[in-house]
């Protein structure tokens, strides 16, 4: 695994997830589940401390240079995001990988190509919370990373956590909706969101392709390795010509059989990291334009606001003028009910000055949640700017590391074959 990259923060944060253990329910139950080993490394005292708070007579070993190590498992992960997305709501959360109800329903939740990339996954999403100035800094964050008494906390908890029904009712409504003014710096985060989304799914496509290659190439290489096995046995070693046709079938059989190891892992890797984090910027993608999106909510609250506001001056006005008020039949009606027109405008003029004025007041406030919630989308904005291009390059290293590492060692094991023939 990756470890965590920290540049720019005010301290050393590295957390690395591995070793996916299956591991039975709860006495009574026939139920399994996944942990995850979180280790944890950091020069921030107050972690070390918190770990070993419990445990008085390992105080002593409550130093810097110790690794925290916890498990969890994937629903404490789910606990995680749901605190800090309502904790910091103008934030964006990193995505969690999904639940992945296939693999439920056909039973491969267990098998080590399904909890190796979940575990790569679960890697991704705390290196993200690490390197963001203000999640990195939750106290949930530490808990989660160093409490031994994770259930108890868990515990603690139920109940409490609040819902976001209104919210999700909110962007609902508004859904069909679109912003009147939308600023360019918007609309060019939008544009660049879309290409890259686009870029990133393409070379995810093109890379499935990939894998599903090598696999088969990898597969061929294998059968061929078996034949030129029974070749090998075939060949009797009655003559030293004989041994020296076995000694180089076999020699060959070796650099053919290292082949296939050789696409075989690099379909491995590609496969259980490389498309892992293509597949995982894709989500993150798409968490960054949920935050814009609620923003969009924000500013459609202030401008439908301001448009009502518009519309209560402009009746005052006409009231006021004497040509508002309800159209000709209304007027008559009320005239024939006794009603004093006169005195009804007045009144109504009255009814939209209090109107006016509590209107003023919303759209002064919504005018003000909006740009705060346009302020901090553009802080958002940048944060995950300086985390996708780490992450970019660290796993397009990777990737060309593993292409290296490939050929070099193609190139070792044919070099010994051809000098061997």
């Amino acid at each position: 695994m990756v470890e965590s990259l920290n540049a720019g923060l005010p301290r050393q944060l590295s957390i690395i997830v591995s070793d996916p253990q299956k591991q039975r329910g709860e006495q009574g139950k026939s139920s399994f589940y996944v942990t995850y080993q979180i280790s944890t490394k950091t020069d921030d005292k107050s972690y070390h401390e918190a770990h070993f708070k419990n445990r008085p007579h390992d105080a002593a070993a409550a130093n810097e240079a110790n690794i925290i190590v916890v498990h969890r498992r994937y629903s404490d992960f789910l606990l995680l995001q749901s605190i800090l997305s309502q904790d910091h709501a103008t934030c964006v959360i990193p995505p969690l990988p999904d639940k992945k109800v296939f693999q439920y329903i056909a039973g491969d939740r267990f098998s080590q190509s399904f909890t190796q990339k979940r575990c790569h996954s679960l890697q991704n999403f705390l290196r993200r919370i690490s390197q963001h100035p203000t999640l990195s800094q939750s106290q949930v964050l530490m808990t989660f990373l160093v409490s031994s008494d994770w259930e108890a906390y868990r515990r603690s908890l139920s109940g409490s956590l609040g819902n976001n029904k209104e919210e999700v009712s909110d962007t609902f409504m508004n859904a069909f909706k679109t912003v009147h003014n939308q600023s360019e710096e918007f609309v060019e985060i939008k544009e660049k969101s879309d290409k890259l989304d686009h870029n990133v799914s393409k070379i995810d496509k093109i890379f499935h392709r990939v894998v599903k290659k090598q696999d088969s190439i990898s597969e061929d290489y294998s059968k061929f390795s078996a034949h030129l096995q029974e070749l090998q046995e075939l060949v009797a070693s009655n003559s030293s010509e004989d041994d020296e046709l076995r000694s180089k079938v076999k020699l060959f059989n070796h650099g053919i059989s290292q082949l296939s190891y050789g696409l075989k892992d690099l379909s491995k890797f590609l496969d259980y990291e490389y498309i892992v984090d293509l597949k995982d910027l894709e989500h993150y993608i798409d968490s960054v334009n949920q935050t814009v999106r609620l923003k969009d909510q924000k500013q459609i609250d202030y401008e439908e606001l301001s448009d009502y506001l518009t519309r209560s001056i402009n009746e005052k006005s006409n009231l006021i003028s004497g040509y508002g008020g309800g159209n000709f039949f209304t007027s008559k009606l009320e005239e024939l009910a006794g009603i004093n027109q006169e005195a009804a405008r007045r009144e109504k003029i009255s009814k939209l000055e209090t109107k006016i004025t509590s209107l003023t007041t919303e759209v002064d406030s919504a005018k003000e949640v909006a740009d705060a919630f346009e302020r901090e989308a553009l802080k958002e904005v940048g944060i995950f700017e300086e985390i996708k291009t780490k992450e970019l390059k660290a796993s397009l290293a990777s990737l060309a590391d593993s292409q290296i590492e490939f050929y070099k060692k193609m190139l070792d094991t044919w070099t010994k074959v051809e000098e061997g023939l």
